[in-house]
């Protein structure tokens, strides 16, 4: 295959295996650009982020990796491909294989780490262990396969994969990253509940953390966004917060901390490699509102 840009007049040709699927991984691409369901930790190349001749550039020339971060709901599809789930109906499953047959073209790692605790702070190590297990069988699929669930060619890869054997760890232990965003997003859902202007709940919110807490960016961001009179519905930020049932409204402040928690540790990776390091990350997430937090992380960073 070769690869060119008439700008910088740079050519190259990367060797393939005579089987891989070019015309299915382009045909993947569009329909990622088309969902766009990725938020990079970096600026794109000027091809696209789902172009694979940028990632063939990357990989190839620069020689930097390319690490997926998939949410809860995005790591779960991956295992439900392995196991044989149809997909006649369900557009997040097949968008799902065409991300895992993307990334298995073109040797992208993906790091599901969070969204195993918080499978197994939710339904127990059992549960998050046998899920893991599908994803790993998922991880090492053939792209072939995938490609045709995701265009509409088949509608499941059933009866060809098993789950892997994973380590029995203890996922279930919460982490102290989602520790301290849980009780943030109790003072938030506090603050929500007094009789005070929106921009007096965003600058208690900030005087408590800097005096009795501790700063945190991702929840600091979604709080802003979250008190502004004119910001978007509401509604799946804190699920329940209203009900009359205890536990509903404390599991809805359970699934907002785990949001800022994936938020957190995509910035904190993103960090850590830094601007010219030989990693990147990209955060993957069918919630329009997380993928929009996201964004917003890193366009006030860099700007």
């Amino acid at each position: 295959m070769a690869v060119e840009d008439d700008e910088e007049n740079f050519s190259m040709v990367v060797r393939l295996p005579s089987d891989f699927p070019m015309d299915g991984l382009f045909a993947v691409s569009d329909r990622l650009a088309a969902a766009d369901i990725c938020v990079p930790g970096y600026i794109p190349p000027p091809v696209g982020l789902y172009h694979p001749d940028g990632y063939f550039y990357e990989g190839y020339v620069e020689r930097i990796k390319t690490v997926l971060l998939p949410d809860r709901n995005v790591a779960s599809r991956f295992a439900q491909l392995a196991q044989g789930r149809a997909a006649r109906s369900d557009e997040q499953l097949r968008i799902a294989a065409a991300l895992l047959a993307f990334a298995q073209c073109l040797d992208v790692e993906i790091e599901p780490s969070v969204a195993f605790h918080e499978l197994a702070h939710k339904a127990g190590n059992e549960t998050a262990w046998e899920e893991l297990g599908w994803f790993r069988s998922a991880d090492g699929a053939r792209p072939h396969d995938l490609i045709e669930v995701a265009l509409h060619r088949t509608n499941a890869l059933a009866g060809r994969y098993s789950p892997h054997e994973v380590p029995k760890l203890d996922l279930a232990k919460p982490i102290k990253r989602w520790r301290r965003n849980y009780i943030i997003a109790l003072k938030v859902v506090e603050l929500e509940q007094r009789q005070l202007r929106p921009v007096d709940r965003v600058l208690q919110l900030f005087d408590w953390m800097r005096d009795d807490f501790m700063f945190g960016g991702p929840a600091a961001l979604l709080a802003s966004v979250y008190f502004a009179p004119n910001s978007p519905p509401k509604r799946r930020v804190f699920k329940d917060k209203n009900s009359l049932d205890r536990e509903a409204s404390i599991s809805g402040i359970r699934n907002a901390a785990w949001d800022l928690t994936h938020l957190s540790e995509f910035a904190r990776l993103v960090n850590e490699a830094g601007h010219k390091g030989s990693t990147r990350y990209l955060f993957a997430s069918f919630d329009q509102h997380l993928r929009g937090m996201a964004r917003l992380l890193f366009e006030f960073g860099t700007d």
